[in-house]
């Protein structure tokens, strides 16, 4: 049986705990968009190898990459996505998790495997407002398009302040 002193001590335990993961998640400068992407990685320079990967998560300047062996901070990568897109990045910290290992990435440069310029569907608009639902390749095609055309910031503006979801998934009245 606990005592009402060891519930308290407790309690105020779970509650520093919780203050310091808060703190710890406001540190981050940009949202980090989910993502589960198969890929390829390729440690530069190295034997040129391919090593299957999965992109976990991505922000505007890093990714979370699950590869099969450890990676010495430091190091520059190349990750593919085949057919959509190769990033080249640095290696910014590698830890074991389970059976694999995830390494942080600072993204140094991005080739698209086309730089055709559309408007970005409503959906995908709707879903990178909410931050959840695109691919890795969606979501850096939407933060590249977005700052070289105004008619979809205003859309995501305007999507944003009136809570609206796109189009598309509003049923029609009958």
């Amino acid at each position: 049986m606990v005592d009402s002193k060891s519930a308290v001590a407790l309690q105020w335990r779970l509650a520093r705990k919780t203050e310091e993961n808060v703190r710890r998640i406001e540190k981050r400068r940009e949202a980090r968009y989910p993502c589960n992407d198969p890929a390829e990685a390729r440690i530069l320079p190295g034997d040129g190898s391919l090593l299957p990967a999965t992109v976990v998560d991505i922000s505007r300047s890093g990714l979370r990459l699950e590869i099969p062996v450890s990676v010495v901070p430091g190091s520059q990568i190349e990750v593919s996505l085949p057919k959509q897109v190769v990033i080249f990045g640095e290696v910014r910290h590698c830890r074991r998790t389970g059976d694999r290992f995830s390494a942080g990435v600072q993204i140094k440069e991005v080739l698209r495997s086309s730089q055709t310029i559309e408007h970005i569907q409503e959906d995908h608009l709707y879903l990178y407002l909410v931050g959840k639902g695109l691919t890795l390749p969606q979501v850096m095609s939407v933060k590249e398009h977005l700052p070289q055309c105004e008619v979809c910031r205003l859309r995501l503006v305007d999507m944003y302040t009136r809570r609206l979801k796109p189009r598309s998934s509003v049923p029609a009245n009958n």
